[in-house]
């Protein structure tokens, strides 16, 4: 923050998405020097002005700071980003220093992305909703790690179309951890096509961003328009680890034992999927200590740590995905066999929507090893 001879030229309240664009217009047009410090619940962002630009820029949040800016943007992997740090942590020296010195990454790409960070920050200062701001009359240097010179009005234009744009494709793309799925035969135009081709039902938009280079907002737009055209459509995140996805198969096999319990048929329910569990020969281990318990459902820690014994060389989510999908396929059979017939397409569409969150994991999966 600035020095203690600083002159505060302004301060407020922040109340409303996009309140700080006023500030941010005058002082451009004011061509005032200075420091605008922007406080919110997250943290605390600078933007540092100089004859109407915008210089440089600084945040506390860790999503913002330049080494999760350099993942996110895939120029480096979580593990490089890891050794980045640690040798940051023991040598003391800035982690963009670090990431040169270490080969990581180049110099001209890591300038390149400091200057894509201090519009970053910016774009998120002025959407804060909440908070409060304070103009100084000057900074300290040594905060400025590199000059840039970005065009203050530009970026407003920028932000404001950013926001307007970004409310719009909400509707249809809740977040970055939503997955587009690509629609067999159709073919995007050319400027979707480099998006299009990363869209394999598994990544999720921020997967996709890291492949390409892009942030959440370029490659949201582009999902949009994939969508509006009819080229993809979206699903929710998929759940990760052996825990996450036993939560998500969790609801609906509690849901196929209660339609049973209130029909009066849920012992024949526990008695058949006892019987095809045992049948599988692998659910015996897979279920140990696990239940399941008297509503249907599993203890998601000890699936865990069961799996981790059973699932060798293969992908332990892929195969977790598989066997659930059997054993909650089997319990929906057996429960529509019990259930009057006005009762069954009700169940089905309640399982089905519980589990879509795992749809393009059980499509693209292999078979599990029990009934394979």
């Amino acid at each position: 923050m600035s020095g203690g001879d600083a002159v505060m030229k302004l301060a407020g309240e922040i109340r409303s998405p996009g309140a700080l664009s006023d500030i941010v217009a005058l002082a451009a047009q004011s061509n005032w020097k200075g420091e605008l410090i922007v406080l919110s619940e997250k943290g605390t962002r600078s933007l540092y002005f100089e004859g109407g630009t915008i210089i440089a820029a600084s945040t506390t949040i860790a999503e913002e700071r330049l080494g999760e800016t350099l993942y996110r943007f895939g120029v480096i992997t979580r593990e490089q980003l890891e050794t980045i740090v640690r040798i940051s942590t023991e040598t003391r020296k800035r982690l963009g220093e670090t990431a040169i010195e270490t080969g990581i990454v180049a110099a001209e790409q890591l300038y390149s992305m400091m200057a894509r960070q201090v519009e970053e920050v910016f774009f998120a200062a002025v959407h804060v909703t909440e908070g409060a701001f304070y103009f100084f009359d000057r900074f300290e240097e040594r905060h400025i790690l590199r000059r840039h010179s970005l065009n203050a009005g530009g970026l407003l234009m920028e932000a404001a179309r950013r926001m307007d744009e970004m409310r719009f494709f909400r509707e249809k793309i809740p977040g970055d951890a939503y997955i587009p799925v690509p629609v067999p035969g159709k073919k995007a135009s050319e400027e979707l096509e480099q998006v299009f081709a990363e869209c394999d039902g598994q990544k999720s938009i921020a997967d996709i961003g890291r492949a390409i280079g892009q942030l959440e907002f370029e490659v949201t737009r582009a999902v949009f328009q994939l969508v509006s055209s009819g080229c993809a459509f979206v699903v929710a995140p998929r759940p990760r680890g052996p825990e996450a996805i036993v939560e998500t198969f969790n609801p609906a096999l509690a849901v196929i034992h209660q339609r049973c319990d209130l029909a009066g048929k849920g012992d024949e329910l526990r008695e058949g999927l006892s019987r095809f569990a045992t049948g599988g020969g692998v659910y015996d281990p897979l279920f140990m200590g696990a239940g399941p318990l008297m509503d249907g459902t599993l203890k998601p820690h000890r699936i865990a740590s069961n799996i981790a014994m059973l699932a060798g060389d293969d992908d332990p989510d892929a195969w977790l995905v598989g066997l659930m999908n059997d054993y909650v396929g089997f319990a929906l059979f057996q429960a529509e066999s019990l259930l009057p017939r006005d009762s069954q397409s009700k169940l089905q569409a309640d399982v089905m929507e519980i589990l879509k969150p795992l749809r393009p994991l059980i499509d693209a999966g292999p078979r599990s090893r029990g009934n394979s």
